[in-house]
């Protein structure tokens, strides 16, 4: 089944997608020279490889532009768990060296205080590690104690918390995921404001398709919650501002990879879920 994307950019009428993928790339080819820079750096090139993907998926996709959206992933992935892992002791210094970068060593101190560890955060964080296969990363990052994530000055309802729990579930191959599935849809009816009911009910519908035989069909899950999501994100967004996030949900890319793993057949298309990422194939 064909989704197709409702957002037009008008590269030929506002902004050319030479000139968005313009920063993107710059941190790209800056990379090695910037993550020796600060810290935080690590949070900000890992969220402008995830942003150059994005923007990539309007391009012709040629070989090499989806080995650059590949490669750029499988560097956020690393330090997007690191940041995390800087969090999970914020005194502890803890030394990285990720692929072909340079070896870098930080501690977490003002993570928690500055807001900057949140479960979305957390939840972009594992899924892009299950994109790129990154077993590791995914493994640190369930690891993470949510009692810490509610430390964080940045606060969150109660359905965020409960997603990652979810999803920890999975990770540890725990039986009990149906039940926790159960427990989130309904505190997403329960809080039901707009994220809640388009975005982490979408991610609990695909996941218990995913995960459970509760007769949920999963393309069709997959499907209906591409178009809901990339519809919040168009309406969250004021007339001026372009809905990036919608153009590659991670989570919703990230599930579709492990029903790939799995063994199945993803039948929904969209340019929104890139074929090589879920098939894994620069991985």
């Amino acid at each position: 089944m064909k989704v197709i994307r409702v957002y037009d950019p008008e590269f030929s009428t506002c902004v050319p997608l030479a000139e968005w993928l313009e920063s993107p790339r710059e941190a790209y080819e800056e990379m090695a020279e910037d993550i020796a820079i600060r810290r935080d750096n690590l949070l900000m090139i890992s969220n402008d490889m995830i942003k150059l993907s994005r923007w990539l998926t309007w391009e012709v996709q040629t070989p090499e532009i989806e080995q650059e959206s590949a490669t750029g992933l499988r560097y956020a992935s690393k330090m997007y768990a690191a940041f995390f892992e800087c969090a999970e002791q914020p005194e502890k210094i803890s030394t990285f060296k990720i692929y072909d970068l340079p070896e870098v060593s930080w501690n977490g101190k003002g993570l928690l205080e500055g807001g900057y560890i949140t479960p979305s955060e957390w939840c972009e964080a594992y899924f892009l590690a299950v994109i790129t296969r990154d077993k590791e990363s995914m493994e640190s990052l369930a690891k993470f104690p949510v009692d810490i994530m509610k430390q964080s000055a940045s606060k969150a309802g109660p359905v965020s918390y409960l997603l990652i729990e979810v999803f920890k579930a999975y990770q540890y191959k725990e039986d009990n995921i149906l039940m926790l599935v159960d427990s989130a849809m309904e505190a997403a009816m329960k809080q039901s404001n707009d994220w809640a009911l388009d975005i982490a009910m979408g991610y609990l519908e695909t996941f218990a398709a995913l995960t459970t035989d509760i007769g949920f069909d999963f393309n069709e899950k997959l499907a209906k919650n591409l178009e809901i999501q990339e519809k919040h994100h168009i309406n969250a967004r004021h007339e001026d501002l372009v809905p990036v996030d919608s153009f590659i949900p991670l989570e919703l890319l990230g599930m579709a990879c492990m029903w790939h793993d799995k063994g199945n057949k993803v039948t929904v298309e969209s340019d929104s879920l890139p074929r090589f990422l879920i098939e894994g194939t620069y991985l």
